[in-house]
């Protein structure tokens, strides 16, 4: 090794890496919560802190950015827009996409109609209640 060279990174084991993110995810929020609850403004620098260093995970060579070890973590999955060879399964796969779309569209849609129909529920029975005690208070003043 030549004088001012630097050793190459010895590789960490996966299972390593694991156990010292869990260590220090709980470590990071343990702390941050006390230093919140003891000191305010102290905790929120703490847990600034703590997150702009969780963006600084030790990877196999040397430090890389999070969301370069998720993608590393996500299973290589082809892309819509690559074939897998069999155009029968290509086209039952387009068609196949195609509805689930629509089907999540139109669940989407039902989920916006049935949260306006609560909200019109809430309101009504907010109206109501409203009037009763209105009607309430009047027979009480005439009393």
């Amino acid at each position: 090794m030549t004088q001012g060279s630097t050793p190459p990174l010895a590789r960490i084991p996966t299972s390593v890496q694991v156990f010292s993110i869990i260590l220090y995810a709980g470590f990071a929020i343990s702390v941050s919560i006390t230093a919140m609850a003891m000191f305010g403004l102290v905790g929120l620098a703490l847990a600034a802190l703590f997150a702009w260093q969780w963006g600084r995970i030790p990877a196999v060579s040397g430090r890389f950015a999070l969301e370069t070890g998720v993608a590393a973590l996500r299973p290589d999955v082809p892309t819509e827009g690559t074939s897998s060879g069999n155009s029968s399964f290509d086209a039952y796969r387009a068609t196949l996409l195609d509805r689930l779309e629509k089907e999540q569209s139109q669940f989407e849609g039902f989920l916006d109609r049935l949260r306006d129909a609560k909200d019109k529920h809430e309101f009504d029975q907010f109206m109501d209640d409203r009037a009763r005690d209105q009607r309430r208070a009047v027979t009480t003043a005439e009393a």
